[in-house]
């Protein structure tokens, strides 16, 4: 039954388009270890728009490069590919994550800051770990969070409640919608990830990002999609009324050999890197 409510749900929620083809492409190929940079490129070069972005970001002046960028393979040659599949997503995830989201308490563009931060948290931790695909911490970490857009909009009238048990019963939003609703952000995000035919392990640290140990496989992956979450949640990364309930799960930290030292090394790298990003994205 929930399930079928949960399908019911992402096929008719109107509020999020599906992904771009280019977007899905590169996804694709950045997630495929084997991948060449002509085959990057290759991805976006034939969307006008999408190339038009890239390089005028590439062209900023947050950039400071000594000659002006005028391809995408200048712009992957200059910046690196991981920098470019950076401004490429987040760009685009900016419309999708932008608005408020009332529901969880979050303002205009705080579920975007939030998912950013989370994005680069996950490739801090990947790097930690060993992980070698930097494509797919920071696209898992970017969309862990995309099952709030849809509740926020398909759910409302029973939000009153969630918020209710929230503030009374001191729960987080994902025990809270779990205990009214029957399912969570979590469940709804990865069916829609799904819909949208993303890589199975993307789709995986979205379905488990808050309980990485309920899985029937653990990943390194999820767990650096679950750490970094719990990393910008404690520091109010574009947190909700909750934030202070998460922590990132014990049983994670010690299978990588992780403290919360780590963690909180992290967290400032994480900072650092997403004033960067905010810089290009939401000029002062």
């Amino acid at each position: 039954m929930t399930t079928h409510m949960i399908d019911q749900i992402v096929e008719r929620v109107g509020t999020l388009p599906p992904l771009p083809d280019t977007i899905l492409r590169l996804v694709r190929v950045v997630s495929d270890a084997d991948s060449s940079l002509s085959q990057i490129v290759e991805a976006v070069r034939y969307d006008q728009v999408l190339t038009a972005e890239v390089l005028r970001l590439c062209n900023s002046a947050y950039f400071g490069l000594v000659r002006r960028v005028e391809s995408l393979d200048d712009a992957v040659c200059l910046l690196g590919t991981v920098r470019v599949f950076q401004l490429v997503m987040a760009g685009h995830a900016r419309a999708a994550l932008g608005r408020p989201q009332g529901g969880y308490g979050l303002r205009a563009g705080a579920l975007w800051q939030h998912s950013v931060g989370v994005a680069l948290g996950s490739q801090v931790l990947a790097r930690r770990l060993h992980l070698t695909q930097m494509g797919l911490p920071f696209t898992g970490g970017l969309l862990h969070d995309v099952g709030k857009v849809v509740l926020n909009e398909f759910v409302a009238a029973e939000y009153a409640e969630i918020v209710r048990c929230v503030n009374e019963q001191r729960l987080s939003f994902v025990e809270a919608e779990q205990q009214v609703l029957g399912f969570t952000h979590a469940e709804v995000g990865a069916r829609l990830a799904e819909s949208w035919s993303l890589p199975g392990s993307i789709v995986h640290c979205v379905r488990w990002h808050h309980e990485p140990d309920a899985a029937e496989t653990a990943g390194p992956l999820t767990d650096a999609v679950h750490l970094a979450d719990a990393v910008c949640l404690l520091l109010g990364i574009g947190g909700g009324d909750d934030g202070l309930l998460y922590r990132g799960h014990p049983a994670v930290l010690a299978r990588h050999g992780l403290s919360q030292a780590d963690l909180e090394t992290v967290g400032a790298e994480v900072v650092a890197e997403l004033r960067a990003v905010q810089t290009l994205f939401v000029p002062k």
